[in-house]
């Protein structure tokens, strides 16, 4: 059995990235799976579902990871917090990986890849029934090593603790990137939303610059694309452009706008 012909979906962003190649998401925090399947069929690369910022059940993030397949997307999740469990969950679903939020030390980013990977690299739990194993259809030997080789893991730098920690977060083994939070970072400096204050751009260019240099591909929540294409000439790779809400309010505000004007 080819376990690429039934899990290819996990591999193309990583190849991508691999390959000096910019990759394209969304974070989706509201709403129901068949929005995702949608998002997926505009020809986004990946979508981040997030468990942070939303009440997903487990139930809807798993239908959620199955819409963003059948579209041709890369399931990431984010978890809410820096736990084995929550991680573990999310990987047996079936995503093709994951951001944990709040990652300030080595020690922690240590922690999450440890519980993302199965033994050596880790010490994830194995169970070759689940979703991610395509419910034992898989072979169990090729499931583990595809997804150790074939799972993103990204901490994410959202504090000024992980800035001064972050050449030691970024030499953590088996380590795929760091995702840059802008809005938790800019208040941990004292500057909430001042996204164009210079020491916080300089403060993130500098991240970016340190992420690169040691081999890590970075990643940022931007505001639009032209934030993006910004990140991207500094050295990014892996952009999350919006959320769900931020495409929807204004499409609704804008249909308002025009009833208004008759």
């Amino acid at each position: 059995m080819d376990i690429y012909s039934l899990m290819p979906y996990k591999n193309k962003v990583k190849e991508k990235l691999a390959a000096g190649q910019t990759v394209n998401g969304i974070f989706y925090c509201n709403g129901r799976p068949a929005y995702v399947e949608m998002v997926g069929y505009a020809g986004l690369d990946f979508v981040i579902i997030d468990t942070e910022h939303s009440s997903h059940d487990a139930e809807m993030v798993e239908n959620m990871i199955r819409a963003a397949e059948v579209s041709g997307m890369a399931p990431i999740v984010r978890v809410y917090e820096n736990s084995p469990a929550l991680i573990l969950r999310a990987l047996d679903m079936g995503a093709g990986g994951v951001v944990i939020p709040q990652v300030n030390t080595a020690h922690e980013a240590r922690l999450a890849v440890t519980a993302a990977k199965f033994s050596p690299q880790g010490t994830r739990g194995v169970a070759g029934i689940t979703r991610g194993a395509r419910y034992g259809y898989v072979p169990l030997t090729d499931y583990v090593t595809y997804s150790n080789k074939n799972s993103l893991v990204f901490v994410q730098v959202e504090d000024v603790i992980a800035v001064n920690n972050l050449e030691e977060i970024l030499a953590v083994d088996g380590l795929d990137g760091i995702f840059i939070g802008p809005t938790d970072l800019s208040q941990s400096m004292g500057m909430t939303g001042q996204f164009d204050n210079p020491e916080y751009c300089r403060i993130v260019a500098d991240i970016i610059t340190r992420g690169v240099k040691a081999g890590k591909w970075v990643g940022i929540f931007c505001l639009d694309t032209t934030q993006a294409k910004h990140y991207r000439n500094l050295g990014a790779q892996f952009l999350a452009i919006g959320s769900d809400s931020m495409l929807f309010v204004p499409a609704v505000r804008n249909l308002v706008d025009e009833i208004k004007k008759g």
